[in-house]
């Protein structure tokens, strides 16, 4: 691998690419299968090293894991071993040999896995049970071969909406970080960005039932009702809600009826893959009501909502800092 892709993948992950960065990682990891499997095996350690908060030299820890590499697998060469300079220094920061190994062991139980595009085009994936999936804005998603002989899994990070085919002797579990979510013959939505604070799930039809880390009990929901997670307090929250507002992405609009506005920047941040910055707590608590389509521009949108909630705000590429008048 180049070093300009190590570059380009390493930024994507970090969130630092702009607007043609995003472009050309885009075009690079749907151009075959090859390049989407080096970046999911770059990722699984890149998610790793990041979760784990583990800090070693970079430079030795590349080093101990190739060395590693090479005793463990002699015959099997890896991809992501090609990676630069760059990628030793400024990517693995830490060496993960009990992790390695179940990364490899696991390899070749993956059948197929996707990346959600741009978030300005709705990703449709249809699985081999005739379960349709719409994946969100930067969203990884991967079943594997086993998917449909004993049960349905399918793994998540990021955002989906699910249309799930029926099939009683075959449980469908959407597998997150830190949940399981059966499905009960079901549309449903997940949001579950792993920088994310919060876990959502929102039922429009069916039932699903929820196992959450560090929650004794599991919950059911029932239609129009969601479940929030919050991942720094481990507290829930299950509040009746208008099912469909939360799945319109998939048609193309997202609709905010009186919502926050940081609720609504923090739905925005992923949509564009931009980050916001608000220089005032009563700011982000103002209200907005609208409708935004995917095809407008972040521009285009902020003006909208600066003419229901009077603001000041500055694009610089993929920031955008935002504060009262």
């Amino acid at each position: 691998m180049k070093d300009e892709q190590s570059e380009l993948i390493i930024k994507y992950l970090q969130g630092q690419l702009d607007t043609q960065g995003m472009n050309d990682f885009y075009a690079w990891v749907n151009e075959n299968a090859e390049n989407k499997k080096v970046f999911f095996e770059i990722k699984a350690i890149y998610d790793a090293c990041y979760f784990n908060g583990m800090q070693n030299d970079p430079k030795e820890s590349w080093d101990r894991l190739q060395k590693k590499r090479k005793v463990l697998y002699p015959r099997k060469k890896s991809r992501w071993l090609q990676l630069g300079n760059y990628a030793a220094v400024s990517f693995i920061t830490v060496c993960l040999t009990s992790l390695f190994l179940t990364l490899n062991k696991d390899e070749d139980k993956i059948a197929t896995r996707y990346i959600g595009g741009d978030g300005l085009d709705a990703d449709v994936v249809e699985l081999p049970d005739g379960t349709h999936v719409c994946l969100g804005s930067k969203t990884v998603f991967h079943y594997e071969n086993d998917y449909g002989r004993k049960q349905r899994t399918v793994y998540l990070e990021g955002e989906a909406y699910f249309e799930v085919a029926k099939d009683k002797d075959k449980p469908f579990i959407v597998k997150t970080r830190e949940q399981d979510i059966e499905a009960l013959g079901t549309k449903f939505n997940v949001t579950a960005y792993a920088s994310d604070s919060l876990l959502i799930t929102t039922l429009l039809d069916g039932a699903v039932r929820l196992k959450t880390e560090n929650i004794l009990h599991q919950t059911i929901l029932k239609p129009n009702q969601q479940f929030i997670y919050n991942r720094n307090t481990h507290a829930i929250d299950v509040r009746n809600v208008d099912a469909k507002q939360f799945t319109s992405w998939t048609t193309g609009y997202y609709y905010f009826p009186e919502q926050s506005l940081e609720a609504i920047l923090y739905r925005l941040s992923h949509v564009y893959g931009v980050r916001f910055t608000v220089k005032s707590e009563a700011l982000n608590k103002r209200t907005f009501t609208g409708t935004f389509y995917r095809g407008q521009s972040i521009k285009d949108i902020m003006e909208i909502v600066n003419l229901s909630i009077p603001i000041k705000y500055k694009i610089d590429d993929r920031h955008i800092t935002v504060s009262e008048i």
